[in-house]
Formats: C-alpha cells, structure tokens, sequence
C-alpha cells in the first residue's frame, strides 16, 4: 500500500514518533498479544484515567488527564477512559525506548509539542501550505532522541462517555496524550493532555480476555468486521492488527467505535478523520477535521476503541498484535473507522478496500423469517427485526374467505423468552395495483400477543374484527446470516 501524501510528512513522523519502519510490517511468529483469547480471563490491572476541562480541572491546564496510578505490573491491562468533559478525547500509549525512558513530561512536551504547535498555528489559519508547515517542523524539532512506539490505548471517546481497551504492556516508560484539536486549532496535548506513566518489570495476574466480536485491520485488506448478528448490551471487540504503516498523516492505522447519532453520517466521519485536512491547493481546508470542543463537538457518538499498535522491537514483539475494547451496544447504527486519510477509500492504486466499516445493533435480529401453524397451512406470520426492535405481518384469510392481511402497528425492541408481548393490528381497505392504501388510511383491526417460547417456536393470540384464535407458530425460514435470534 502507498503513503498518499509526501515522503517529507513520512519522515517527520517516522523519527519523531515511530519506533520501526515505515512500510507494512507483518510477521508470523507475533509475541504475547497475538494469542487467541482466553475464555473466562480477569482484568485486575486496572489505569483508570480521567478527561476533563475547567472548572474541574487547573485553569491554566485548560485540558487534562487524570491518572489513577503512575506505575503498573506488566501484562494485560485494562485502561478505562472516563470522559468527563464535552469533547471528544483519547489515549494514545507512547512507549519510550529504553535508552530514553528516564524522559519527563515537561521535557517531552518542550522538545516536541510546543515547537510542533508553533509552526501548526500558521498552517491552521492558512499562512502557509502543508509542505512549508512540514519543512519549518522538521526544522524546529530536536532530532530522534523523543521516537516512541505506538501502544494502543483507548480509542475516542464522547463527551459524558466511559471507553475501555484491553492491551498487553510491557514493561517500560508510557506517556498517555490526546491530541484532538480544539476550535482554535491548538491540539488537545498542547492544552496539558499528557501524563507519564511506568510499566515496571513485574507480570501481573491479569488474563487475557475473552471477545464477543472479531475485527481485522492491516494495510492491505483494510478493516474487516469478522462478526455477525450484533446483539445489543455489553460487547468485547478483538482487534488484530496483521501489519501497520505510516500514512499520508505520519501516523498507522487504528479502530474506532462511533454509534451514528444526530443525524452523524458516514461521509462526516470519513470527512473528520484527519488532522491535516489539506486541500487540494496544499492549505489546510478548514472543514473541522478532528476538532472537538465546546462549541464544536464533531460526530457523535464516539464509544471507543483501540489506538494504533505497533511491535517493540526491543521486546521481540512481531505482528500480527492483539488489542481490545469494550461497548455496552445499544440497538441503532455503528460504524468502526480507522484514523487515516479518507478511510472509505485510504489507498487510491487498492480501490477494493475499506477503513470504514458499517454495521447495526438489531435486537432479536434471528428472529426474521417466517412463521406459520401446522394446523392452518397456508397462512402464516412474517417477523422483522430492525434496530428499532420487532415487526410483523400476518397474510391468511378473513371470515369472508377473502385474503386479509395485517400488520402490527408497532416497533417493539423488548422481547424475551416465554415473555407475552402485545401488538395492535392495522389493516387497510381499497386501494389497487397501481394505487395502494396510504398508510394514513390504515383501519385498527384488532390485537396480536405473541409469546416467543425460543427461537424456532412461539405463541400468537390473534383477537379482532373476525374473531379470536391461537396459533402454535413454528419457524418455517430463517434469513441467512442471522444464527441467533438473542432470546
């Protein structure tokens, strides 16, 4: 896969933050996070870190993380972000190499982001184009001496929202940074978003996790969600990460979890992927990318995810690399997204593939098909299950001997085993081929109650217009791809 922009972005980023090569990098034998997952596996190992702004925060931070320790065991680790302010935030994992590890905060922050933020601001307001931001950086920047290697962390998280990544750490010097923009183009980092923390020597008696949900990133088959029929409640994504390179934004690529809400579309979110957003005359757009803040909050609703991971090649660590994260789902549309250039399309020469990712949380969703009893062959029940919850339909006859069909005028999303739950019943008259029955002249017919016994049986007391009866539905067919109907 080709790095879209300029080789002089790919350099910066390479010695500044990267510790490995830029090209795709992927191996066979992996180290510690590539393993399988362990069925029943604990977290003890628990960095719980706060967001937050003002007034609950020093006002000269303006920005913060709070960190519940300062020193860890190595091995799985738990990182719940708890976002307590109105943007968007994350928590990038920067591992220090080991002849640099006695390397501060404010040293850091100093020899990097205070130079990196002084030649941004004119490029933010569009002085100067991308190749003189870049070649003015490179000049301000003190070398090699602050390269790092990307180590997860979590992913980005709402306003008001709790995130957690699971991540195997080993031992070592951490820094945790956001690096979100604020409406004023300074970066969330340089607001005082960044805390160090130590990985000692010492492995803890954490487990591995155990996933719900399987998901693949790599340069060359771009984001791949290996799972079906999403249920709704508590979720556990595994990410594998097969390789992982520097784009056209100097950085790899990572999974971000977003619930589409408020009328968020894919296209923003594509859109808002990159900080750089460079236009087509090389100044920065000025269409908000990756701008998060009070006034200015980006799509929503951002639930998580995991941060770009790449080996420690002082640890021994190859690809393919294992992290986690977890989501309490809620039924509605989601998308998983990758934070590079354009992710519907990252790679211009490999049309085929994708960082953006859609799927939806239908509750019940196996429960779509149809539906008939035995006894009364040749009318039956047609059950849809939408991310709004359960819909059906019955076709059979009336008293009359005419064809009557009936629909529940309802979307009900609580449903549960050997649990009745009740359904007006609409029916139409008139209309034609050519003309059919407005929905707003649909006529009350009657009632429907329907008691699920599993998912291949279940009850339906009909009572109406023509009538009461019971029917003992079986499932006559599923609808491919959906195992489960989640009762």
């Amino acid at each position: 896969m080709t790095v879209i922009r300029s080789t002089t972005c790919l350099s910066l980023f390479a010695a500044l933050m990267f510790w490995g090569a830029s090209a795709p990098v992927g191996a066979s034998d992996g180290h510690h996070p590539a393993s399988d997952g362990n069925p029943g596996a604990t977290n003890t190992n628990v960095l719980e870190v706060i967001t937050r702004h003002p007034p609950l925060a020093d006002a000269e931070a303006h920005y913060e993380f709070v960190l519940s320790d300062t020193e860890l065991p190595a091995g799985w680790t738990t990182i719940n972000l708890r976002n307590q302010s109105s943007s968007t935030h994350f928590g990038l994992l920067l591992r220090m190499p080991e002849e640099t590890s006695d390397v501060t905060a404010e040293e850091f922050i100093q020899n990097v982001y205070v130079p990196f933020q002084q030649e941004w601001d004119p490029y933010f307001v569009g002085e100067i184009d991308v190749e003189e931001f870049i070649a003015n950086l490179m000049d301000a920047l003190h070398g090699g001496d602050y390269a790092s290697t990307h180590s997860s962390g979590p992913g980005m998280t709402a306003g008001g929202i709790t995130s957690s990544t699971t991540v195997y750490l080993e031992p070592g010097t951490y820094f945790i940074e956001c690096y979100i923009l604020d409406d004023d183009g300074v970066f969330h980092t340089s607001h005082g978003m960044f805390k160090r923390f130590v990985v000692v020597d010492e492995e803890s008696e954490s487990s591995e996790p155990e996933a719900d949900y399987q998901v693949s990133i790599s340069s060359t088959d771009g984001l791949m969600l290996e799972s079906e029929n999403i249920q709704p409640g508590p979720a556990t994504f595994k990410v594998t990460f097969e390789d992982n390179m520097l784009y056209g934004h100097n950085l790899g690529h990572d999974v971000h979890l977003i619930r589409l809400d408020g009328g968020t579309t894919v296209q923003e979110v594509n859109d808002w992927m990159d900080y750089l957003d460079v236009g087509e005359d090389g100044y920065y757009a000025d269409r908000g990318a990756m701008v998060s803040a009070s006034g200015q909050r980006g799509p929503q609703t951002f639930l998580g995810g995991t941060q770009s991971l790449f080996p420690h090649a002082e640890t021994g660590q190859d690809f393919p690399l294992t992290a986690y994260f977890h989501a309490d789902l809620t039924p509605g549309d989601y998308a998983l997204v990758a934070e590079v250039p354009n992710p519907m399309q990252p790679d211009p020469e490999n049309p085929d593939i994708s960082m953006l990712v859609e799927f939806s949380v239908t509750p019940h969703a196996g429960l779509t098909g149809a539906w008939y009893d035995p006894a009364t062959a040749g009318e039956g029940w047609n059950f849809v299950a939408t991310p709004d919850g359960l819909f059906g339909y019955f076709y059979g006859y009336g008293n009359d001997g005419n064809p009557l069909w009936l629909m529940t005028e309802e979307v009900i999303a609580d449903v549960s085993a050997g649990e009745p739950v009740t359904f007006n019943l609409l029916h139409g008259n008139g209309g034609d081929f050519s003309a059919p029955i407005i929905p707003d002249n649909l006529q009350h017919w009657g009632e429907v109650t329907f008691t699920f016994d599993d998912c291949d049986e279940a009850t339906a007391e009909v009572s109406g217009e023509d009538g009461s009866t019971t029917h003992a539905l079986e499932r006559v067919a599923a609808t491919a791809g959906l195992a489960d109907c989640g009762l």
